[in-house]
């Protein structure tokens, strides 16, 4: 009945989502029973196997034993308990079908350099996630199988196709070639989201407003107030630490091609790309970014330090960071930092064109067995037991399942030791549901999702082979410059000009009137 469930409202997603532009996408769900969709790892190995894969596991086990490479990032690299979680993985997929795993897990500073270097220098890995990697980058650098080559898709990966529908997978073709598989997820995200400590907010008396949700929705201005009263108690502490994906996290913009070189305002309905750095959100929120380095809010080693913002807040150095709104966002950050944590959200809620094909995964070409590596990959999609384990640990030792059936994650004997970013994990609405949450989060996901500002870009694909050289040349550009302007380090007024000049030189114009044609073809063709 789960199953049949996610299917369903992953459906009803998908006519809210990829026909945002048409129809009101309402559509009514069942709620669940229960928050498990795993009870533990005391279920047996199949439990939450498609039926296809079990009335097939007899052909689809391997004489000789598979061994696969899966790599991933987490912020802070591979857990220390990877090692004892691995090996509970591989005792359900050795006897199922003869395949064992070894995870390859980096932490997201260093995840694409790690990549670009194995796949470049022909090393082994079977399955990726291509977060932090590129998807388009990838796709031109000829590093991804045709996940429809000889039928693999169609006789290895019944069990995804169910999950996901023909309408997501169709939504990650580039050139009309299937090279990934999205991930099940919030494909919404609530743009202008700050994770902020409770226990700090209650230190300068902040009171959240009677009527407050899970994300208290306030103003840029509200915000600043915030942060000048949490320097003013705590001088010694560091308000915020920047990142990297800040500028979408904090703006309203839709990265058409999964970058910033030729953009749509979520806040405008026409299909006209323009240049970001040229633009007024841009500028913005560059200046408040500096604004509150100068005032002291941001530590002077934030563009040079990779400590993951949990781990900085588990050490009380830090007190706010930038995040995504979702449901379930406050029970998931504070179980992440350790302590309670209040979301404020200045922003709207936006699903951006490429939501659903941002970072999906795939099988690079050095898979060592096609085959074995989609029959893996059909069994992250749709077995609970491993989605628990690979996201969550070992119940008992990482997690403990409460009398009503949530994940508590900081149970367990040694919860400290193993997690990973259930949000990247192939299917996480098999896992069971985080304790704080309601057994009904997966369907409160589809009314996000349905509801969310939509980009009139909602599933394009931009193909970057024309303009592969110059891409290359402008993001070398982008990043001699972006931790110095986007962490505040840099007057905008200065380095943005700077920076500009650069990019137009390396051919950004070029990116960008690329995009606006495809974009263009794409509308017409529709």
């Amino acid at each position: 009945m789960k199953k049949k469930v996610l299917a369903f409202m992953l459906a009803a997603m998908m006519t809210a989502g990829l026909t945002a532009c048409g129809g009101n996408g309402g559509s009514s769900l069942a709620g669940t029973d229960s928050p498990s969709a795993a009870s533990g790892q005391s279920e047996a190995a199949d439990s939450g196997s498609s039926e296809a894969a079990d009335a097939a596991a007899g052909d689809l086990y391997f004489e000789e034993l598979q061994h696969l490479i899966v790599a991933f990032p987490t912020w802070t690299g591979a857990p220390a308990d990877t090692e004892m979680v691995t090996e509970k993985v591989n005792e359900i997929l050795r006897e199922k079908y003869n395949i064992e795993v070894e995870f390859q897990i980096s932490d997201s500073g260093s995840y694409k350099q790690n990549m670009t270097l194995a796949l470049s220098s022909g090393e082994q890995i079977d399955v990726l996630s291509t977060l932090f990697s590129s998807y388009s980058n990838m796709v031109n650098q000829g590093y991804l199988m045709d996940l429809e080559e000889d039928e693999l898709l169609q006789t290895y990966g019944q069990g995804i196709i169910d999950v996901l529908g023909q309408e997501y997978i169709d939504a990650c073709r580039v050139g009309g070639v299937l090279y990934g598989l999205t991930n099940t997820r919030d494909y919404a995200a609530g743009r202008g989201c700050i994770a902020v400590g409770t226990e700090y907010l209650d230190a300068v008396g902040y009171e959240a407003p009677a009527d407050a949700g899970e994300i208290i929705k306030i103003t840029e201005d509200e915000l600043n107030d915030i942060f000048a009263k949490l320097h003013a108690q705590y001088p010694n502490l560091e308000v915020y630490r920047p990142a990297a994906n800040d500028l979408v996290q904090q703006t309203m913009i839709d990265q058409i091609g999964g970058n910033n070189f030729g953009v749509l305002l979520g806040t405008s309905d026409e299909l006209k790309i323009i240049n970001l750095f040229e633009s007024d959100e841009y500028m913005n929120f560059c200046k408040r970014v500096y604004n509150w380095n100068q005032l002291g809010y941001i530590s002077k080693d934030a563009a040079a330090d990779t400590t993951n913002v949990g781990t900085l807040v588990k050490e009380n150095v830090l007190m706010a960071y930038g995040t995504g709104g979702k449901p379930g966002s406050k029970v998931q950050e504070s179980t992440g930092d350790g302590r309670d944590m209040t979301i404020f959200q200045t922003r709207e809620d936006y699903i951006s064109s490429s939501s659903i094909s941002s970072y999906p995964w795939v099988m690079p070409i050095t898979t060592a067995n096609p085959k074995a590596s989609m029959i893996l990959l059909n069994e992250l999609y749709t077995n609970p037991q491993l989605a628990d384990l690979i996201i969550y640990g070992i119940e008992g030792v990482h997690y403990e399942i409460t009398e009503d059936g949530f994940l508590d994650a900081n149970a367990g004997s040694s919860p400290d030791t193993y997690s990973t970013l259930n949000w990247l994990y192939p299917n996480q609405f098999a896992s069971t549901v985080l304790v704080g949450n309601t057994a009904d989060l997966w369907e409160r996901t589809e009314t996000f999702n349905n509801e969310a500002i939509k980009s009139p870009a909602l599933g394009f694909a931009f193909d970057s082979t024309k303009i592969a050289t110059e891409l290359t040349s402008v993001t070398n550009v982008y990043e001699e410059y972006q931790k110095s302007l986007e962490y505040g380090f840099v007057d905008p007024e200065v380095g943005i000009p700077e920076m500009l000049e650069k990019m137009n030189n390396a051919g950004l114009q070029k990116i960008i009137d690329e995009k606006q044609a495809q974009l263009d073809a794409w509308a017409a063709a529709r």
